[in-house]
């Protein structure tokens, strides 16, 4: 093996070291001068660091004994399996963006496409309890950054996460879910088939956690800040006072990444935290969807959001909820179909965040859909 190879072994191999994070990580190679030494050193190199977790001694003890090659070619028999490489902050496929973050991460865990982390990048983020509002709100904008070429960043969490990876791939655009849990277990398992859509659709999953390993409260943190090292901006959109959103907004503001909020009445709790971040000027309003691309400057697309042309059920549907919103009852008498085709049609109208529901009882058109400039 030669010794780049080397050098690669033992950088991964310390990485998976329990306790070992990016602080304690760097700080070995500042000191040792490369991952190989530091891990030559032993549990020993540890003793003159500061704030070492106190189950990393140990966990290199128990290691120290094994081959790195043995522990790395685990690690990445099993990400391979998944579809997956292993990247280091020595491969040239690092992401440019994270070389801000310090400490950055020194492995991740990818699959998908590589050049998803070339082009200009937006996270969006907000509460898994969103409402209506916050989903159509994150559809349109979504929508509207994926036709202009910037690719989605969110953490596949239920709720506005999900919205907005499904808005950039229904547009066309490119999505990168950064995962709290390795990328051969994807969390949350209901977003699994959204997982696959974003790789097939040559977006990306990225993860700090080695493959084969499990989620824990640390992880959503980590996955937090990696969603602001990955995007040049965070737009929340709701986000009550005590969310993980509010986290990535304080991450992206501490490495110097705009932050924008979308306003909500003042009485909904999912709103209460982009209102605090606005009135304590935190974060830039956004008031529309074309002002946030004004503000990160870039053009409106002149796309319409459709990705394709509606069925006539759909366009009927659609029509009917643009002059007034209903029920499904409602809707079946007013279009005269039956009732199968319309809930199957209403279904994908909100896939494709067209439609939107408060309580699966009322369906509303989405500015998106308002946006439409003909309706088949």
């Amino acid at each position: 093996m030669d010794r780049r190879s080397s050098e690669r072994h033992h950088w991964i191999a310390l990485s998976l070291v329990p306790g070992i994070g990016p602080a304690t990580f760097w700080q070995l190679i500042e000191r040792y001068g490369s991952a190989t030494e530091a891990w030559r050193a032993g549990p020993e190199a540890l003793a003159p660091l500061t704030r070492v977790a106190p189950e990393a001694p140990a966990a290199l003890t128990r290691l120290h004994d094994e081959r790195p090659r043995v522990l790395v070619d685990g690690v990445e028999r099993r990400t391979t399996a998944a579809g997956g490489r292993v990247v280091t902050a020595l491969d040239a496929a690092y992401p440019k963006a994270l070389l801000t973050l310090d400490p950055r991460p020194p492995t991740l865990y990818i699959v998908g496409d590589d050049t998803a982390f070339e082009d200009r990048a937006v996270a969006i983020v907000g509460t898994r309890r969103a409402s209506g509002y916050g989903i159509s709100v994150t559809t349109e904008i979504g929508h509207d950054l994926a036709e202009a070429g910037v690719v989605i960043v969110s953490g596949l969490a239920l709720g506005i996460d999900g919205a907005a990876h499904r808005a950039a791939v229904d547009s066309g655009g490119r999505s990168i879910a950064v995962l709290p849990s390795p990328v051969d277990r994807i969390y949350p398992p209901r977003h699994r088939a959204l997982a696959r859509r974003l790789v097939e659709e040559r977006g990306a999953l990225v993860s700090e956690v080695p493959t084969g390993g499990s989620v824990g409260r640390p992880d959503f943190a980590r996955r937090n800040r990696l969603i602001a090292g990955l995007a040049e901006a965070v737009v929340v959109v709701e986000a009550p006072d005590r969310s993980g959103a509010l986290l990535t907004a304080a991450a992206a503001a501490a490495i110097g990444r705009e932050v924008h909020a979308v306003p909500g009445p003042i009485t909904a709790m999912a709103s209460r935290g982009c209102n605090r971040l606005v009135a304590d000027q935190q974060a830039v309003i956004v008031t529309s969807s074309a002002a946030l691309l004004r503000q990160i400057g870039l053009p409106r697309g002149a796309t319409p959001p459709a990705a394709r042309a509606l069925s006539e059920v759909e366009g009927q549907l659609l029509s009917r909820l643009l002059e007034r919103s209903g029920s499904l009852e409602e809707l079946v008498d007013r279009t005269r179909q039956q009732p199968s085709a319309v809930a199957s049609a209403l279904s994908l109208l909100e896939a494709r965040g067209l439609v939107s529901s408060f309580g699966g009882a009322t369906f509303h058109p989405t500015l998106a859909a308002r946006r439409l400039t003909k309706v088949v």
